[in-house]
Formats: structure tokens, sequence, C-alpha cells
């Protein structure tokens, strides 16, 4: 593996190579800036198995990239090379302290699969089961977070090429290497597994992989094997007998209730990762999965409601709640914005409204006005928006919007009308019994302050400081022109008291440089439009 800086240097002339040179040297600047997103995507592919998962990484978060560059990482494959199988068995080895041949009857020395950060080998334990062996690729946890670090100090060296994000950009890269972190350690993997199963055992149509725990490590994960139908074959689905709508229908109140009830959601449910077996919905690779907590949940139950009911102002309150403010925000402007997102779905046809992309418009709008959402609703969004895909592919003409409603008013989980229990009722009596005995004496301190004229009054008033510049500029123009009408006058008094005594050259050039700056304010005028 490259020395760190061998390695810098590789990244540095590579992105150079593709354009983007200035993210190191802020003094280079790209060109053709509209080519920017697909350069970026070869620059990265170039770079290997580790800039393919950070890209990928990337590619989920909205609130980083501007939505072009997001369209475009999309389509990074998490493919690669194979590894020698010999590397994948001194790995196991290692980890359990016992041969491969000691435990598998047979295994198969091609992969099924090789992504970047891991590669799969189908074989069949001593006891007889067929199972999947994951064993993560050599020293990709190293090479992986050696990227990261190298990119964080890029990006850090180029902070202006980032202004326009609304993400602190060095933030943003701390938090994926600590979620790459996690993906590395196949053990959360497996918690994941077995957590999705408890909270999954009761739905009928929905399943997971058996785990071997026995063999389960930070760098190897042994699981059942699914052979079942891929999720989109649907001319051996049909022969099988299997509806395809009533798959869709199922996938997505499965999805829903993952959300909602549950709060953990698989937050990569593309069609390679969704198995059809025995009647049931096989999710596969826990690698990305997403948490919502009971907060967010209920934040994202008041937001649903606010479109609901139209009601803009708890709509815009809850997201002012959620969010971290990274900027002034001008309300009547996020408010107006808000109105007019709303008011294009309600007047669209409800069944051709897509649930992620709904939500996914809102959080745009939170971005363009420096409002920062949790993290965790941008890999709720991705997830929804190719579960949404995957779920039209299914069945062109499945409602979804009216499913997630019907699921949404019957849940338990949703509620359009809080109920109002003894103990919210007494609690509230206790607040406003409280907020009763305190106002006399509020009243008296305000009257005293009033009376001793220590009271002051706070305006706040939205972009007083764009507002302001524009007066001044207002102001000069009009003192300008001002001193180019009195040098008019002065100019034509001087040639009138040099009448009879020849010519006032004095007078003719302070009457043609009070022509050329009016003439210069005019121009000035028309070119900012405002004439």
């Amino acid at each position: 593996m490259p020395s760190s800086g061998e390695r810098l240097r590789e990244i540095v002339s590579i992105l150079g190579k593709y354009g983007f040179g200035h993210l190191y040297n802020t003094r280079v600047r790209s060109h053709k800036k509209e080519q920017d997103p697909k350069k970026l995507r070869k620059a990265f592919e170039e770079l290997g198995p580790g800039f393919i998962k950070i890209g990928q990484i990337l590619s989920t978060r909205r609130d980083i990239l501007p939505m072009e560059y997001i369209t475009e990482l999309s389509k990074l494959q998490d493919e690669a090379p194979s590894f020698p199988f010999e590397e994948a068995k001194a790995i196991f080895a290692e980890d359990f302290g016992q041969d491969i041949q000691v435990v598998f009857e047979t295994i198969d020395e091609n992969p099924l699969a090789s992504a970047s950060v891991a590669q799969v080998h189908r074989g069949k334990l001593k006891t007889g089961e067929e199972v999947v062996l994951k064993v993560q690729r050599p020293d990709i946890e190293t090479s992986l977070l050696q990227d990261i670090e190298l990119f964080i100090r890029i990006v850090d060296r180029a902070p202006n090429v980032f202004k326009d994000f609304l993400v602190n950009p060095k933030e943003a890269f701390e938090e994926i290497r600590q979620t790459s972190k996690r993906e590395l350690d196949f053990r959360n993997e497996a918690n994941a597994i077995m957590q999705f199963k408890e909270l999954n055992k009761e739905i009928a149509c929905v399943n997971v992989p058996k785990l071997y725990l026995p063999y389960h490590s930070k760098r190897v994960i042994v699981e059942e094997y699914i052979e079942g139908y891929k999720i989109l074959d649907s001319e051996r689905l049909t022969e099988a007998g299997y509806v395809q709508e009533d798959i869709a229908q199922k996938l997505l109140l499965s999805f829903l209730s993952q959300v909602f009830r549950d709060g953990f959601f698989h937050a990569d449910p593309h069609p390679g990762n969704l198995i059809i077996k025995e009647g049931q919905i096989y999710f596969i690779d826990f690698g990305i999965v997403g948490y919502l907590s009971l907060e967010n949940r209920e934040n994202l139950n008041h937001l649903l409601k606010a479109i609901v009911f139209k009601d803009l102002n708890q709509l815009m309150n809850t997201l002012l709640k959620m969010g971290v403010q990274r900027k002034r925000i001008d309300r009547s402007r996020f408010y107006e914005d808000l109105s007019y997102l709303v008011e294009t779905y309600l007047a669209a046809n409800f069944s051709s409204i897509q649930f992620g992309t709904l939500i996914a418009d809102v959080l745009d709008v939170t971005r363009k006005h420096g409002l920062s959402m949790p993290s965790e609703f941008t890999l709720l969004v991705r997830a929804l928006t190719v579960l949404e895909g995957l779920i039209t592919e299914l069945a062109p003409n499945l409602n979804i919007m009216q499913i997630a409603k019907g699921y949404l008013i019957e849940s338990d989980n949703f509620k359009l009308f809080e109920p109002i229990s003894k103990e919210k009722l007494l609690l509230s009596s206790l607040q406003i019994t409280k907020s009763l005995i305190s106002m006399p004496n509020q009243i008296s301190t305000l009257l005293e302050n009033l009376n001793n004229g220590r009271t002051k009054v706070k305006l706040d008033l939205v972009n007083m400081d764009d507002k302001w510049t524009g007066l001044n500029k207002m102001v000069n123009r009009v003192v300008f022109a001002l001193i180019v009408s009195a040098l008019i006058l002065a100019s034509a008094l001087i040639i009138f008291a040099a009448e009879g005594t020849g010519t006032s050259w004095l007078g003719i050039i302070f009457f043609l440089g009070a022509g050329f700056l009016g003439l210069w304010l005019l121009v000035s005028i028309i070119r900012s439009e405002r004439l």
C-alpha cells in the first residue's frame, strides 16, 4: 500500500487530470463546470475501491452536494476486481483460529460477487447447510480510512470551493469516516440482521438469512444462502404463481412499518438486496441500515400531518425545530417556498405523487434556506427513492401514496389527532397554573421598567444589511447626480461670465466632464436593471 504522501500526490494528480485541480489549488479553476459532476465520478472510479465507496456514501447525502452531483455519483457501481481466495482463507484462519476446510465441506473459490469492501463466496458447511461467506477485502480498512483522511485534508485546503454547500464539508467527511468505520466492522451487520429479524418476527411475508454466529467477526460473516427469485424477474415469478402487485404492496407496507413502527430500516433496498422465496421477501446485505429516534419519528409524523392539512405554520415550525440553522433564515421567503411546494403537490394527481420525492423536495427547500436536517433523514429519503423506483417497476399502476396514506391513518404510530391522556391534561394544567401565578410579578416588573425608562425594544429586521446597502447606493447616486448638476450649472455660469472676452476653456472642460459623468451614471443605472 502506498505511503500517505504518495497516495496524496496520486489523488491530487488524478483530480487535476479531470479538471478538479482547484480542490487542492484554489488558483486553478475548471472551465467546464457543467461537466464537473461526470468528471468527478470518473475521477473516483480511477482512484479505486476506496473512492468508489466514498462516492457511494456521498450519493446518499443531499445535504452535502448539489443534486447534479448526487445523480452522477449514484451511477458508481460497487464492483471491484476479486482478490485471491488464498487471502480470504488466511483472513478466516486469523479470525477463527482454524483452517477453512475444517468448517466447510465445499467452497467455490470463484466469488459470487466482488465489491469495494468485501467479496462473497458460496459454500457448504460440514453440517450440510448451504451458506455464503463474506470476507472483507485485505487492507480495505486502512486504505479507505486513509483515503477519507486525505480527502478531508484536500477539502480543508479549499473551503471556498464548497462555500455554497450547506453542511461544513470537513464536518460532513468526519461523519462519513465514522459511518465507514461502522460499516467496516461486520459485527455491526450481524447485529443489524438479528435486530431486523426480531422486530419483524410477526410479519409472515418478511424474512432475513439465518446467521451462523460462531463464524462472524470484524472481517468475516457467514449466513444462509437464499436461493429464490430475483424480485424483478417477472417471468419466473409469474410462472411460480406470484402476483407482482401483491409483492410491491407488501414490500411498501413492510418498509413503512420499519420506519414508523420500529425506527430501524434497511437503507439500501435495491433489487439485488431483495429475494423472493417460499412466499417471503428476504432482505439481504445489512451493511447500510437507518435509525430514526422516537423524537424524529414524531417530527416526521408532524411533517406529514402538516402537509395533509396544508398547515404551513406547523410545517415551517417543525422543520425549524428539527434542523440546525447555518445562516440567518428569511422566514417570509421560507414560508412562501413551502407554500408553493405544498400547493404544487396537492394540485397534482394524488396517485402520481411519490412519497420519497415529496420529503426530498421539502429537505431541498430547507437546504436552500440554510437549514441543516439530521443525516438520518437524508438516508431515509435515499432509501424511499430507491424503493419507490423498484415498486414502480414491479407494479406501474400501484397507487403508492394511497397505500401509504391508508397505512399511516390506520397505524397506531401515526396519529392525525394526538390523544389527550389524563397525564397530558394534568401536565398542561400544571404548566398553565404556573404561568398564571408568575404573570402578576412579570407585569409588575414590566411596568416598573417602563416607569424607570429601562425598557428596551428589540426589532429584528430581516435582511436589514442588504436593505441598508441598497439605501446607501441610492443615496450615493442622488448625491452623485446633484454634483453632476452643480458642475453643469457652474460650467454654464463660467461660460456666460466669459462672454465677450473669449472662449472659457475652464467652462468647456467642466461641461464635458459633467456630461461624461452624467452618461456614466446613466449607463450604471441601466446595467443594474433598475431604470
